[in-house]
This record gives structure tokens, C-alpha cells and sequence, in this order.
């Protein structure tokens, strides 16, 4: 087990509405979880690996300019980064969904998305604090 900075889990949080992604980081920060974000998926991918890798969970919209999440997400696996994942849209189909399997996300929810269902993913996926297992 390695022990977290600060007792906290680290979430990357991207999305292109800048309101959305305020929403979603003051839910994050308000659970206990140590939160970055980003409007531009392209942003995400000049952060540094050791950034990359240090985090716990994505929480990915799937629908962005510039480049959809799951290009995103697979460019982030591209550079080892094995965080879970949560993908949010409101643009579900079974393409989607398949491409989502097939790159690890562990959750899909469809937008707009319920507070309670976020939340029961969060919990589901990483507790608020603790010890992740060693990589």
C-alpha cells in the first residue's frame, strides 16, 4: 500500500464548461479529494507523467472541442497513466459505451448527470481517504 499525499486521493477532472467543471470540483473538494481540472483535454496531455500517473481517478465529459474524452483517455493510457475512470455525456450510444469498455472506464453516466449517481461512483471507485495499492 502507498500512503496518499495529504490522506487524499488525487482526481483529474476535465471538462470543456467551465460552470460544470467549478460544479464538479466543488463536489470533489467538499468529499475530501484533492482535485485538478482543465477545460481543454489538449492541456491534459502537456501535464508532466509524473503528474499524470500520481492520479487516482479521471473524471472525463465525452464531448469536447478539439478532442472527444476517450481520444483523450487513450493518449493518457498511451503515457501509462492506469487512473479509473469516470466518463460523463450526454451523447451515449453503444459505440460510445464499447470504446469506453475497451480503454478501462470504469463508470459511464449520462449527462445531466445525478448528483447521488457521481457520488455512488466516487465511492464505489476510491474511498475520500486512505491507502491506494501499489502500483
Amino acid at each position: 500500500m502507498t500512503p496518499l499525499r495529504n490522506g487524499r486521493f488525487r482526481v483529474l477532472v476535465v471538462d470543456d464548461d467551465p460552470s460544470v467543471l467549478s460544479c464538479y470540483r466543488r463536489l470533489l473538494d467538499r468529499s475530501g479529494y484533492n482535485t485538478l481540472s482543465d477545460e481543454d483535454p489538449r492541456q491534459v496531455l502537456t501535464r508532466t507523467d509524473d503528474v499524470l500517473q500520481n492520479v487516482d481517478l479521471i473524471l472525463l465529459d465525452y464531448k469536447m472541442p478539439g478532442m472527444d474524452g476517450l481520444s483523450l483517455l487513450a493518449e493518457l493510457r498511451k503515457k501509462e497513466c492506469r487512473a479509473r475512470c469516470i466518463l460523463i455525456s450526454a451523447f451515449l450510444n453503444d459505440d460510445v459505451r464499447q470504446q469506453a469498455q475497451l480503454l478501462g472506464v470504469d463508470r459511464v453516466l449520462e449527462k445531466p448527470v445525478d448528483v447521488g449517481q457521481l457520488r455512488g461512483a466516487l465511492t464505489d471507485l476510491l474511498p475520500t481517504t486512505g491507502y491506494r495499492p501499489a502500483s
